[in-house]
């Protein structure tokens, strides 16, 4: 049996792969929670801060800006993502730069697990417990004081819910994997918070509405956990400028507020730099647009909003649920007013693509909407619908029509990545 992380990796049950979420049914984490205790892998060395993201739409970029503003700060920082978007490397970074896990540090952590656990016992695992284990191994390995996990789906049978955080941070909720977390956005709700555990001292939210906003209160209320509630994000504004800020007002709250309850003396010693967060800006429009041979050394989320050619104007977002279709379609409209999109999506079988291809051919005219048929992607049932096949990608983005004054978004999966940016990179060398 193979000891190479990714090998190994590759020979484990992959739920987002297969999408056959059914296999929850019944779902425990003591398995996975036995196999860490038994030596000592979720251990902290020393005092750490560890950081849970959780949420329907918004987590990814919310950890990536997290992280980001610690490491200008100078923190040792670990981020655990998911899913990847080109290399199953990027879901672990460290500090200084964040940049996707290198195969040296990889080799490292395979030295760690195989050397005192029974590859038989690791079989067991799940893809994602896989990788879990691998960025609360990595994170250690490398004393980081700074751990952010954002969970993969749920929180309270999450993997990630075994890092035990300190502080919980809950982005938007909204209608996604409800056979899984349930059909309310109740449900839904307290699924993402029952992440939080015995560690955890504060919960910090975008605001979700008055009536989840009782729930949360009531919920934490009872778990003895301080609750703070940040405005939500107004109609047509950037979520990417919104979840930037808001993450920068949880990093000033973890070192004005947090850092002494933890011993953390980094944290205390920190106070002094925060005024370095106001200057913290992101790449501008000009540097986003070229395609950069390391296009994940940036200080943007990689594949949200993110241009990947300006002429065309080809722009990438994962948004994969309604809320996240709507949410994105605005920002873009809001920030290219004068530009007429077509748009090119493509849903995951698993996904209400009916609702989402509406919210799309409302956006834009019809002849303008094109979906995916093939592979892994599933095509709407509605009237009017455009089915195109992914080998037709390159010829909607080089149509005539998406010349000056045009442009296309992209969207509905992040499996849909790899296949845009590659059409992009073949136009630009013709």
């Amino acid at each position: 049996m193979t000891t190479d992380f990714l090998e190994f990796a590759g020979s484990l049950n992959n739920l987002e792969k297969t999408r056959n979420f059914n296999v929850f049914t019944g779902y425990s984490l003591e398995p996975f929670s036995d196999l860490l205790d038994r030596f000592g892998w979720r251990n902290r060395r020393r005092p750490r801060l560890r950081i849970s993201v959780v949420g329907t739409n918004g987590k990814g970029s919310v950890s990536h800006f997290i992280a980001q503003s610690f490491c200008k700060l100078g923190f040792r920082t670990g981020l655990y993502t998911s899913p990847h978007l080109l290399d199953p490397r990027e879901r672990i970074r460290v500090s200084p730069d964040l940049r996707p896990i290198s195969d040296s540090l990889l080799k490292k952590i395979s030295e760690e697990i195989f050397s005192r656990c029974d590859p038989k016992d690791l079989a067991q695992l799940s893809w994602f417990e896989w990788f879990t284990l691998g960025a609360l191994v990595a994170f250690e390995q490398n004393d980081l004081e700074i751990q952010i996990f954002e969970a993969g789906l749920g929180g309270r049978l999450d993997a990630t819910k075994l890092a035990e955080p300190d502080l919980v941070v809950l982005c938007a909720i909204g209608k996604d994997h409800t056979s899984i977390l349930g059909d309310t956005k109740e449900k839904i709700l307290l699924e993402k918070i029952g992440i939080a555990g015995k560690n955890t001292r504060s919960m910090h939210s975008m605001d979700p509405g008055p009536e989840l906003r009782k729930v949360l209160e009531n919920s934490t209320r009872d778990k003895g956990i301080e609750l703070k509630v940040y405005p939500a994000l107004k109609s047509g504004e950037n979520y990417l400028e919104y979840n930037r800020k808001l993450s920068e007002e949880i990093v000033k709250y973890c070192i004005l507020e947090i850092s002494k309850s933890l011993s953390l003396g980094s944290l205390v010693d920190a106070r002094h730099k925060l005024q370095d967060l106001q200057n913290f800006d992101t790449r501008s429009e000009d540097q986003n647009l070229e395609l950069e041979p390391d296009k994940f050394n940036s200080l943007l989320p990689p594949g949200r909003l993110e241009v990947l050619s300006k002429s065309p104007l080809v722009i990438f977002d994962p948004a994969h649920n309604p809320d996240a279709i709507n949410i994105t379609l605005q920002a873009i409209r809001s920030k290219y007013a004068e530009k007429k999109f077509s748009v090119l999506a493509g849903f995951l079988r698993d996904k209400d693509g009916e609702e989402m291809a509406n919210l799309i051919q409302e956006f834009t005219d019809k002849t303008n909407a094109f979906f995916l048929k093939d592979g892994e992607f599933r095509l709407p049932k509605n009237e009017g619908i455009q089915s195109i096949s992914i080998a037709e990608i390159e010829s909607v983005i080089n149509n005539p029509k998406n010349s000056e004054g045009k442009g296309i978004i992209a969207l509905g999966s992040f499996r849909l990545y790899k296949y845009v940016l590659e059409s992009v990179k073949n136009l630009s060398n013709h």
